[in-house]
């Protein structure tokens, strides 16, 4: 079942390179879609350049919002907490979403 969910996240320090490499690993062997927002920046994960660029250009003084589409969402995003663990001031679900909610929905706010 398809789910969609979106996360409000606040780094305590910048990612290394090798962290934001194994999100692209986890979300490419999982088949899901992340989205990351943070102001005028809006990245596509799926897209390492754009994925790196992201973290690259993002104001690490202030939160930014992640956003998971498809299957097993909760323990993809679980993978990625636990690899950002020493990284991560505070982390809260904003919104959760199933299919059926999806379908039904115009607009679904994140």
């Amino acid at each position: 079942m398809n789910e969609l969910s979106s996360y409000q996240i606040t780094l305590n320090r910048p990612l290394k390179t090798n962290q934001i490499m194994k999100v692209y690993k986890t979300i490419s062997k999982n088949g899901c879609d992340l989205y990351l927002h943070q102001n005028q920046l809006i990245a596509d994960a799926g897209h390492l350049p754009k994925l790196l660029s992201f973290f690259l250009f993002m104001d690490k003084e202030e939160s930014f919002v992640m956003i998971i589409d498809g299957e097993c969402v909760d323990d993809v995003y679980n993978e990625i907490e636990d690899e950002w663990e020493d990284h991560i001031a505070e982390s809260t679900c904003r919104r959760k979403y199933n299919d059926a909610m999806v379908e039904n929905e115009t607009s679904i706010l994140v």
